[in-house]
């Protein structure tokens, strides 16, 4: 099978199971709000701007180096023993910081939720082992499987703990619930539960992958703090209210970077290692995954821009309608950001982590300057900097160092491809940023020509692949059936 059918074929089986997931948390999350508060998300979303912060600490590239390398078993044990004690002492951290963000926010009800919030630090690295071995032998029907009812037990606690008045709790404790459960099904596929080794273990683990340790947590480090600075400076300054209806808004951007980028993510890493190592040319490949991510996030940018005050109405009520001021904000940078995320996964696979760790600084400190000055006049103006800093600087950042000098692509292959949608997002924009309805469903519709073009040949190829797909179900099922 060549490799574009492979992929798409994982990525359907996969995606599957996450787009199923997601209609399920959608669902979840119209129940929820009308039984949770805007200022109750608010009470999470505050935590979350720390434990999110310190949970990229969790993995920092470990899974990534047991996908990339060929060490065997002895390299796993040595590399679930660093992971633990990571996680083991990112948990002490957090505990200790509890306080300090209590009274930051000048909120003593955060400490406990804090503290049991970060136990997610050690049920996370203890999985990074199995986890790893499932992705990069391509086991992702498995891993969909798991996930989608780990989900499933997820939201069924969530909704039962909200209508029985848990407030916030409906929120952390299922959480931590679903990743028990996702861990207990990985490490059993995989046969390889936790345990404890010798200290020499861990010592050799840190010695083969502090390179890419070091490299990829500067880099999270940073691209986290641009990614939640709005958070944080919301949080502070506006209150939690304001946060609950601006983060509910900027989570449909992370949604959509976890459904689509984080999908092919999964994906993409693996397929991509075996690709190279076969010798098979990674810069076609890689730019038709990206127009087939075009297609895919196109639909949820679509409403978000075009119907957002109906979005907002039919989903979450009208405790929530304050919501849609930011939709089309967060959906233009849908169109390009779950394309430029996907960068880090190449960067990677050239071993320039430490090329990814300048592009991610020199980005950071971009976005977060746009942040504050949108706060200097209205949550709204974070929405709408953030955006602009991100078309007009950002991605053209990672054109030049990622595309152009790593990743070693044809300079009109990469115009071909971005310009059109940079222009196109600008104008949406300057649509939606002076009330000029008109100009922003002109600019979408254009854009949806645009990548239908320019993708009609993989559209009909993950129509045939979808089609065999559903033809050998079926026929699996039909004779299943017979018997």
């Amino acid at each position: 099978m060549s490799f574009r059918k492979k992929f798409f074929k994982d990525i359907i089986t996969l995606g599957g199971y996450n787009y199923s997931t997601q209609v399920i948390n959608f669902v979840a999350t119209a129940v929820l709000s009308r039984l949770l508060l805007p200022a109750e998300y608010g009470v999470v979303a505050l935590i979350t701007v720390f434990t999110g912060f310190i949970m990229i600490f969790t993995d920092a590239g470990l899974s990534f180096d047991i996908i990339r390398s060929d060490y065997k078993y002895t390299y796993h044990k040595a590399i679930s023993n660093l992971a633990f004690i990571m996680g083991l002492a990112l948990f002490l951290l957090m505990c200790l910081l509890a306080y300090p963000i209590a009274v930051f926010y000048d909120n003593m009800e955060l400490i406990l939720p804090t503290i049991v919030l970060s136990s997610m630090f050690i049920i996370r690295t203890i999985n990074i082992v199995p986890y790893a071995l499932l992705a990069k032998g391509l086991n992702f029907n498995y891993m969909g499987k798991v996930s989608f009812l780990a989900n499933l037990v997820s939201v069924f606690f969530m909704i039962v703990f909200a209508y029985f008045n848990f407030s916030y709790w409906s929120l952390i404790l299922p959480g931590l619930i679903s990743s028990v459960y996702i861990y207990y099904f990985y490490s059993r596929k995989v046969n390889f539960t936790f345990r404890l080794y010798p200290r020499k273990y861990t010592v050799a683990g840190f010695r083969k992958a502090k390179s890419i340790m070091g490299n990829l947590t500067g880099f999270n480090l940073i691209n986290y703090w641009a990614r939640n600075a709005d958070n944080l400076i919301v949080g502070k300054v506006y209150g939690e209210a304001p946060l609950g209806i601006y983060n509910r808004a900027y989570r449909l951007l992370t949604l959509s970077l976890k459904l689509i980028t984080g999908l092919f993510g999964n994906v993409l890493y693996p397929s991509l290692k075996k690709l190279q190592s076969e010798g098979g040319s990674i810069q076609k490949e890689y730019l038709n995954i990206l127009g087939i991510i075009s297609l895919l996030n196109y639909p949820i940018a679509f409403i978000l821009i075009v119907f957002p005050t109906t979005f907002v109405s039919i989903l979450w009520g009208d405790n929530w309608l304050e919501v849609a001021d930011y939709l089309p904000y967060f959906g233009l940078l849908i169109l390009s950001q779950t394309l430029i995320s996907t960068t880090g996964n190449i960067f990677i696979l050239f071993r320039k982590e430490r090329v990814l760790m300048y592009v991610g600084v020199v980005s950071a400190a971009i976005m977060v300057g746009a942040i504050v000055l949108g706060s200097l006049f209205s949550v709204i103006d974070i929405a709408r900097f953030y955006t602009l800093s991100y078309l007009t600087i950002i991605i053209p950042i990672n054109l030049v160092f990622g595309f152009g000098k790593t990743f070693g692509f044809k300079p009109s292959h990469v115009i071909n491809f971005w310009a059109p949608k940079i222009l196109l997002s600008l104008l949406m924009l300057f649509g939606t940023w002076t009330d000029r309805y008109f100009i922003s469903v002109i600019s979408i519709l254009v854009y949806g020509v645009h990548i239908l073009y320019f993708q009609r040949n993989d559209i009909v190829k993950i129509f045939e692949v979808g089609k065999a797909k559903m033809t050998f179900m079926i026929k699996n099922k039909f004779s299943s059936g017979k018997k």
